[in-house]
């Protein structure tokens, strides 16, 4: 029965601290610190400034004005299943996707750049591994970004 209570008592921490850093908001957003930052030493993270391989990932390739598609990106990230936006300031959005199941929350973060390009940088919150969900929502949103792009305009009528 003590062995029990110690099981509880460690499973009653353990989902304690998991609620605790899932709601919080983090301190190293770009929203709150002003710095867009690297990924930590866990993997469950990808970030277009990051340089080693199981983080780096590559900025968003923007045809046209970086600002244009942050905001059509920020449109189509609002509709996604388990997605909110949580900050949106010139330049910059910050989304909160919740799983579905756990409730676990994943920041994802888009910085248009100098160059045509929006950086990009998607974190989990809680939890050492992510089975590549983050590096998984980039590529989607990647491809997403690159199909609108390249979608073809209707030609006006000729008169």
């Amino acid at each position: 029965m003590h062995a029990l209570k110690w099981i509880l008592g460690l499973v009653l921490i353990f989902v304690a601290m998991a609620l605790f850093f899932t709601l919080r908001t983090p301190t190293h957003l770009y929203a709150i610190s002003g710095k867009f930052t690297d990924c930590p030493a866990r993997p469950s993270c990808v970030s277009s400034i990051a340089t080693d391989e199981p983080h780096a990932i590559a900025p968003l390739r923007v045809a046209g004005d970086p600002d244009t598609a942050l905001t059509l990106l920020a449109q189509h990230v609002s509709g996604l299943p388990g997605a909110r936006i949580e900050h949106i300031k010139p330049g910059y959005v910050h989304a909160v996707f919740v799983s579905p199941t756990m409730r676990f929350h994943d920041d994802l973060e888009l910085l248009a750049g100098d160059d045509p390009v929006i950086h990009v940088r998607s974190i989990s919150r809680f939890g050492y591994r992510d089975f590549g969900v983050n590096r998984d929502r980039v590529e989607a949103l990647r491809a997403w970004l690159e199909a609108e792009q390249n979608r073809p305009t209707a030609d006006p009528p000729e008169g």
